[in-house]
This record gives structure tokens, C-alpha cells and sequence, in this order.
């Protein structure tokens, strides 16, 4: 079968899941204050995949950041609620040299 036909648009939506914990207004933030831990969310279960995605810069919103430091996560189950707490900050290259 053979049909005259234009091709449609390309998809150009971003590929993948959107981020949940770092997002971009997360990352602004932390950038604006390097070096201090902020509370970026709550989830019911540890984070090992999103935690090592985070660390090792490979997420989307980020990867481009890697040239200027790091982002450390840090978990810690909450007593209260019995959630785990996701906690967060930017170290800038120079700090990380010290």
C-alpha cells in the first residue's frame, strides 16, 4: 500500500519521567543557597534509584550542572508519621574542595 502523505510533526515532549523530588524550582532553590540541607520531599518507601540518579547528575534537569559541583542526598525515617524524610543540597566544586 502505498499513499501520498506528509509526515507529522516530530514529538518534542521530553522523553522519560518528569522529576518529582528535584525539580526545576527545587534546583533553583538549591542552588541559590549551596551548601545547606533543605527537606525536598517525603516518600513511603527509600529512594536508592531517584538517590543515585540525583548523585551521579544523570537526571535530565541537571546533567548540565555537573561541571559546577554535586547534589548529596541524605534519608532519614521520620518518627513521627513513619515516612522517609529526602533531604538535599548543592555543593559547589570549590566547596568540595575544602
Amino acid at each position: 500500500m502505498v499513499i501520498q502523505q506528509n509526515p507529522p510533526n516530530p514529538d518534542n515532549s521530553a522523553k522519560g519521567k518528569k522529576p518529582s523530588l528535584l525539580t526545576d524550582d527545587v534546583v533553583k532553590h538549591l542552588l541559590a543557597y549551596p551548601n545547606i540541607w533543605f527537606l525536598i520531599g517525603q516518600k513511603d518507601n527509600w529512594i536508592s534509584g531517584i538517590k543515585q540518579n540525583i548523585e551521579s547528575m544523570t537526571q535530565r534537569n541537571i546533567e548540565h550542572l555537573s561541571n559546577k559541583g554535586k547534589f548529596e542526598v541524605a534519608q532519614r525515617k521520620n518518627r513521627t508519621d513513619d515516612v522517609i524524610d529526602i533531604y538535599c543540597r548543592f555543593v559547589t566544586i570549590e566547596q568540595e574542595e575544602e
